[in-house]
């Protein structure tokens, strides 16, 4: 775990030199499927980097990392708390406007690190849907308001999250 955190905080350190922008983010996270009979539903936050275009003028690559928690309040447990690593492409398909409404579509990486000390942690690699719109604010400020489908693992798709997530974002 501790080679994971140094690599990604060496990689999105020194991306982040070269970045058009960095955000936060965070919303509401509604569970299915398989999670929904083990966990609440819960809030999500995280940090957002936009690294600007890529290939053409209207695809933008925005990594980003986020937490949120699968507990069970009912039942007093504290599953797993979740930190993803995503690889998100947002598809401006309008161009660059003062309302910017876009499609977008990344890969994850979820590592769970479990509450009860029953194991070490486990990591999955997850895929993600989207959609939203981009608002311009006064001066280098924008705003986002999106929601995500997304399976925390693509191996087994019975564990799916919907978030619907708002942010903001300063750009250089």
């Amino acid at each position: 775990m501790k080679k994971l955190l140094l690599v990604l905080l060496v990689v999105f350190t020194a991306s982040s030199v070269f970045a058009a922008g960095i955000g936060i983010k965070g919303g509401y996270a509604k569970m299915y499927d398989d999670y929904a009979d083990r966990v609440d539903d819960t809030w999500n936050f995280g940090i957002v980097f936009d690294m600007g275009t890529f290939l053409f003028s209207n695809l933008q690559f925005r990594p980003g990392l986020d937490y949120l928690t699968l507990e069970n309040e009912d039942a007093n447990v504290e599953f797993a708390d979740v930190y993803g690593i995503h690889l998100d492409w947002y598809w401006f398909f309008m161009g660059k406007k003062q309302f910017s409404p876009f499609l977008g579509f990344g890969p994850a990486l979820n590592y769970y690190n479990y509450e009860d000390n029953s194991s070490e942690g486990d990591s999955d690699a997850g895929l993600e849907g989207f959609a939203g719109m981009d608002f311009d604010l006064a001066g280098p400020w924008k705003l986002t308001l999106e929601l995500r489908y997304l399976w925390h693992d693509i191996a087994d798709r019975d564990s799916t999250i919907v978030k619907l997530n708002a942010g903001i974002l300063y750009y250089f």
